[in-house]
């Protein structure tokens, strides 16, 4: 699961150097499987038409307020920053309703995740709740029940028993 996906702004970089000039999704998208959106400031979401075209098929959760805005905005930074054709712009618009998934606050959703294969049960749960940010915004909380799913990427990070 992944929470956010947006540009890098100003100074600031990755851990390997991408910016907002180098837009590639760095890590392998194949592990995936859904994506949640706390907000839509384009830091958090700015990257989501090029996750999109790497490929990306999951579920995208957020907030209903977010889901009303998310387009706007993807629009906007499109037609800014990558393009102004109205059938390339409509395409990404298009496959983004498509895989939008707006959540009520303060409901526990299940996540469907596979778990490659093992034959243990797996199960995540997110619920969002009013950040108070702006519209929409959102702080994540997730309930994970088998902690074999977690992968974590950065290796400083330790699984939670």
């Amino acid at each position: 699961m992944l929470i956010d996906c947006g540009l890098f702004q100003g100074a600031e970089t990755s851990g390997s150097g991408a910016d907002s000039n180098r837009l590639e999704i760095e890590f392998d998208l194949s592990t995936v499987q859904a994506l949640v959106i706390t907000h839509v400031h384009i830091d958090h979401v700015g990257r989501l038409p090029y996750l999109l075209a790497a490929g990306f098929k999951g579920p995208i959760y957020c907030s209903k307020p977010s889901a009303e805005l998310l387009p706007l905005v993807i629009e906007d930074a499109l037609k800014i920053g990558v393009t102004r054709n109205a059938s390339i712009i409509k395409a990404c618009l298009d496959r983004l309703a498509s895989q939008l998934v707006p959540l009520d606050y303060l409901q526990w959703v299940d996540i469907p995740l596979s778990n490659s294969g093992k034959n243990n049960e797996s199960r995540v749960q997110v619920r969002l709740s009013r950040a108070g940010h702006i519209l929409g915004s959102a702080y994540v909380t997730l309930r994970v029940v088998n902690a074999d799913i977690c992968r974590p990427i950065r290796r400083d990070l330790q699984k939670i028993s």
